[in-house]
């Protein structure tokens, strides 16, 4: 792997790479402010379809963006969920009359923030928004993944092509919302690598040891299921056909293939691999493929959803005659599903395969072996509105607080970086200081000078939303949303003389856990941030003690090192140890809150 780049750091790459994009793109426009790639010829008498996620898989899904694909793509940072502000804006930049679908990665940030601008679209009266979750990846076992489903891997490209093609023929909402559903459950997927990506300017990042290689990684840098000596390019392909087609493993066997099925294989690049080489994989492909009396109706091959430079490889196969027999009520043979795949479209990155089909009469019908002869071939910032009751304290402790608690997390950024290099894919460290430096800038133009503690946390909720991104950000901001619903609602029934103290707000935070329970399946025991986040609150909520809640709040955070990840990335990530042969680290996330509030403490002491 090379950890040389032209751009030394990635915080202004994907703003630059979208701009570039966009300019070599006629059919596109750009909200720079968002991150939001859309079409600038944008037909609202059609279903709207929107993808998007963590950058650094290009050409997924930005580059899928066009009449016959996507209507839009909207961009977080790299490897980083992008927030539901972003995801709501793009809703309402593609406006359709008929309905809008998310096409989503099932990745825990995207469900949390695709999933939260739904709710907000719906609440203000905006119909007809659905999720299509796609799960393709075999590698995780039921048992270990059964909390949060299949993760994505590059499948989810065939069902935007698909789906796209479907809404240009104006298909109904609810069928493409089915036919969408459909194609995600019957795609199997599965990657493997030689090494680890490196993304610019992050340290920390790991490596494969020379001479072996990774099966089953995630899109993010994930650590692989299985990790074994570089086996020979046949046996390579054959564990991970394996991996695709047996149906006798109860564990794995999440697409049910037979004889006879008319199946689509789409050999990805994850970014760092050549074009040289990639052909020399399908071609290994589709020679066992047919070993096992498997030939595809369609071969799809090249750069479509990637891990930055990663030299590694996905194989996925769609089984078209099971999503026909899923939506037999529209769908009447697999011949509509390959014309949809085949239809044309102005996307930049899909391959122009209407150049290609329908197939002219003379060509069809030939076999793999009679392509081959011996002859050659001739050559901004918004207003938060903060009217209603208050609840007013010390603005100066908060501020001072809020401080302590942000320089705090900014002098442990290098440290959760390490721990999540090791049990996720090494963000955390950096997503919780951008965090901080938004409430450090939010302060600095006077957040919680007057007191207002509904005011402070509805400010703080946008600047986390804003400023974090990432799962965390979106459990951080759900739980901050939560404490304004909760302060409100307490504001609303206050006495003019309304004691505002630790047990009072512990009581707050309790109902505001509640409010992210219905978000979320983590809970005490799963090794997340909720292992901090809700000892932290039903502590203070029971003792008025904000040093026994800290405590509390410690002693969760610091446990997870024994505990085993149920939810989040480091579901998909095995167990290991660091690297000074400690054992496992523990849970950044639930760390970071440690810290913030131990700051805060410090000012209350």
């Amino acid at each position: 792997m090379t950890d040389r780049h032209i751009f030394p750091d990635h915080t202004t790459l994907v703003f630059r790479s979208l701009r570039g994009l966009v300019a070599s793109h006629p059919y596109l426009n750009l909200i720079p402010s968002l991150k939001v790639v859309y079409r600038a010829d944008h037909d609202p008498s059609k279903v709207s379809l929107i993808c998007g996620g963590g950058s650094g898989h290009e050409p997924g899904t930005v580059g899928h963006v066009g009449r016959g694909l996507l209507s839009a793509s909207v961009a977080g940072d790299v490897f980083a969920s992008p927030s539901a502000r972003q995801v709501g804006a793009t809703i309402k930049k593609v406006h359709s009359d008929k309905g809008v679908i998310l096409i989503i990665t099932n990745y825990t940030g995207d469900n949390l923030h695709f999933g939260l601008a739904r709710l907000m679209a719906q609440s203000e009266g905006i119909k007809n928004v659905e999720l299509v979750v796609v799960g393709d990846d075999v590698s995780v076992p039921r048992s270990r993944g059964n909390m949060v489903g299949r993760r994505c891997l590059a499948g989810i490209t065939l069902v935007c092509k698909i789906l796209g093609a479907g809404s240009e023929a104006d298909m109904e909402f609810q069928d493409l919302v089915d036919m969408g559903r459909s194609l995600s459950a019957n795609t199997a997927s599965i990657c493997a690598a030689l090494d680890h990506c490196h993304v610019p300017g992050r340290s920390g990042e790991w490596h494969i040891e020379e001479g072996r290689v990774e099966i089953g990684l995630g899109l993010h840098n994930e650590t692989g299921v299985f990790n074994i000596a570089q086996p020979s390019p046949e046996e390579f392909i054959k564990q991970l056909l394996d991996l695709l087609l047996k149906q006798d493993d109860p564990e794995r066997s999440f697409v049910h293939f037979e004889d006879g099925d008319d199946l689509v294989l789409l050999v990805n690049n994850q970014g760092g691999m050549s074009a040289l080489e990639i052909g020399a994989v399908v071609d290994e492909v589709l020679t066992q493929l047919e070993s096992r009396s498997i030939t595809p109706v369609r071969i799809l091959s090249g750069p479509f959803m990637g891990s930055m430079n990663m030299p590694g490889i996905s194989l996925s196969l769609l089984n078209l005659s099971n999503v026909v027999a899923d939506c037999s009520g529209f769908l009447k043979s697999t011949s509509t599903l390959l014309n949809l795949l085949d239809a044309p479209h102005n996307s930049p990155a899909w391959p122009a395969t209407s150049q290609m089909y329908p197939v002219p009469q003379s060509l069809k019908g030939r076999k793999r072996a009679d392509q081959f002869t011996e002859v050659e071939k001739e050559v901004e910032e918004e207003v938060v509105e903060t009217e209603g009751a208050k609840l007013l304290v010390d603005g100066e402790k908060i501020r001072t607080a809020m401080k302590i608690a942000a320089d705090d997390v900014l002098t442990l950024e290098p440290q959760l970086t390490r721990w999540d290099t090791i049990v996720g894919d090494g963000d955390c460290g950096e997503t919780c200081a951008l965090g901080a430096k938004g409430v450090l800038k939010a302060l600095d133009k006077g957040l919680g000078s007057d007191g207002d503690l509904v005011r402070l946390f509805r400010v703080l909720t946008q600047v986390i939303d804003d400023s974090m991104g990432g799962t965390l950000g979106a459990i951080f901001s759900i739980f901050l949303a939560g404490l304004t619903t909760s302060l409100i609602q307490s504001a609303s029934s206050a006495t003019p003389n309304q004691t505002i103290d630790p047990r009072f707000f512990g009581q707050q935070v309790e109902s505001a856990l509640e409010t992210l329970k219905q978000r979320t399946a983590a809970r005490v025991g799963h090794r997340t941030v909720m292992d901090a986040l809700i000892p932290f609150g039903e502590t203070l909520s029971q003792t008025g003690d904000l040093k026994k809640a800290v405590e509390a709040c410690k002693k969760g955070g610091e446990g997870t090192v024994h505990l085993e990840a149920k939810l989040g990335r480091a579901t998909y990530v095995g167990q290991g140890a660091d690297k000074d042969g400690s054992g496992m680290p523990p849970d950044p996330g639930a760390m970071a809150f440690v810290t913030v509030v131990e700051g805060i403490l410090k000012a209350f002491s």
